[in-house]
């Protein structure tokens, strides 16, 4: 059964990774939509809207934790290499947290020590790092290896080009501070 459950994590991650809208769960959708219609307290409204933009726009980080803690023993036990996760559009900074050793990669130095030299990635190397489904700019910045600012800048950029669409706050996110903001191509 945990081969069973390892699979369908991986199999989940690399559809969310392709095109996350495929895992979007019309049912719940649709009974969404009649709750909102049926109610008239405008908290709970407030409140099945925003259940209602996570069931239409399904975050990737909700499949990515998964991934994490499946996928190596699942590519250990078939013999896939990080290099074929890659080629399927799973990012370095993924990888490495699902325990894969990624050549060319650096591990990221602990947060305690002082801030390690980045190489250079261009505004353009960013632009084309943009994944299809939703994403925040911390895991852009993770997957790029870009720094805050450039990363920052671009999103930005793309947001006031009408390329990319504001989201909303990650309904994932745990942990202290605010949710980080959600955003998605057009």
């Amino acid at each position: 059964m945990a081969t069973a459950t390892a699979e369908q994590a991986v199999r989940t991650y690399l559809t969310a990774l392709k095109d996350p809208s495929a895992l979007r769960d019309e049912n719940e959708v649709a009974q969404l939509e009649r709750q909102i219609d049926k109610t008239d307290d405008h908290v709970e409204r407030l409140v099945l809207r925003q259940q209602l933009l996570e069931a239409k726009s399904p975050a990737l980080e909700r499949y990515e934790e998964g991934f994490v803690k499946h996928a190596k023993k699942w590519a250990d036990d078939r013999g896939v290499t990080a290099e074929a996760f890659a080629s399927e559009g799973v990012p370095p900074a993924v990888l490495r947290r699902a325990g894969f050793r990624v050549r060319g990669g650096r591990k990221a130095a602990p947060r305690k020590t002082s801030r390690a030299r980045r190489s250079r990635v261009s505004a353009d190397d960013v632009r084309k790092a943009i994944p299809r489904g939703t994403f925040t700019v911390k895991r852009l910045e993770e997957s790029t290896g870009a720094s805050p600012a450039v990363v920052r800048k671009v999103v930005q950029a793309e947001v006031e080009a009408g390329n990319l669409t504001e989201v909303g706050p990650d309904p994932d996110h745990r942990g202290p501070g605010r949710a980080p903001t959600l955003y998605k191509k057009k």
